[in-house]
């Protein structure tokens, strides 16, 4: 089930469109997606059906980075029904947490994933999950792009992480990541991930109010979950799923434990390294 329709991605994609000289109509019409269905506040687009959009925009704008540019204009209220429900978590891990549990249930899924925390480091780590996913470095950049703008929106907007690895093929032109994120960019990696240290995670959100998100996130489990399997609750970590299923095993460190690897890693010297 859908908390939300991601109806207001769809806008903001069309809109964009049209902010750098494109139109959206044709776009969204060859995937699949009735232009008209901006107005239909009750729709629920197929992440395939706005992934593929993702990857005709930035070839109608001639924006590689389009996912990117994207997700920069995403808000802690365009998380629709769960963003009372991160705002008001009390820490800033608490509010990743709930998110990534709940994702699979939201804006009809289409993405997974986690926060792993080992010592001073931790990594935040996602997957899209579809067989044969369209336009996969545009959805990749969507993705890291909109997880650091959460980050800033739960604690400053100077925020910046310790570096970023993009599962995604190099773009010709690496400066519109490394201004947006701040922080040392490394593409063609295994996996998609926000390297950060763990202190963060302790971070308190200004805006707590736990019994509130308690209260939602009762709510919320409960219609995620109306059978009681007991998937959210405390300490049940969600498991990321590759396409055509199994676990998710970016990573070949993980391959034979379907865990992250043993070493984070720290932020990469100049000139980078692979994610191993």
């Amino acid at each position: 089930m859908a908390f939300q329709p991601p109806i207001a991605g769809l806008e903001g994609l069309a809109r964009l469109i049209g902010e750098l000289g494109g139109d959206a109509g044709p776009v969204l019409a060859a995937a699949g997606l009735d232009p008209a269905a901006l107005s239909r506040r009750e729709l629920a687009i197929p992440p395939r059906a706005f992934q593929t959009a993702l990857g005709l925009a930035a070839q109608a704008t001639g924006r590689e980075d389009f996912g990117l540019m994207l997700a920069k204009r995403r808000t802690l209220e365009t998380l629709g029904g769960l963003a009372p429900l991160v705002g008001s978590a009390p820490r800033v891990g608490e509010a990743l947490d709930q998110l990534f549990r709940l994702m699979p249930y939201s804006f009809a899924g289409g993405v997974r994933a986690y926060v792993e925390r080992r010592g001073a480091d931790a990594m935040l780590t996602g997957q899209v999950v579809l067989d044969d996913p369209p336009a996969l470095d545009q959805q990749l950049d969507h993705l890291a792009g909109a997880a650091v703008g959460l980050l800033r929106q739960l604690t400053r907007p100077d925020w910046r992480p310790e570096a970023v690895y993009l599962a995604r093929r190099r773009p010709a032109q690496t400066g519109p990541y490394e201004t947006y994120f701040r922080a040392p960019v490394l593409f063609g990696q295994e996996v998609t991930g926000i390297a950060i240290r763990a202190s963060l995670l302790d971070t308190p959100i200004a805006r707590a109010n736990l019994d509130l998100n308690r209260v939602l996130y009762a709510q919320l489990s409960a219609r995620a979950d109306p059978a009681g399997s007991g998937i959210f609750r405390p300490g049940a970590r969600p498991r990321l799923a590759r396409p055509g299923g199994g676990p998710l095993r970016g990573a070949r460190d993980r391959r034979r434990s379907g865990r992250a690897p043993a070493q984070l890693p720290a932020a990469p010297e100049p000139g980078g390294r692979r994610l191993q």
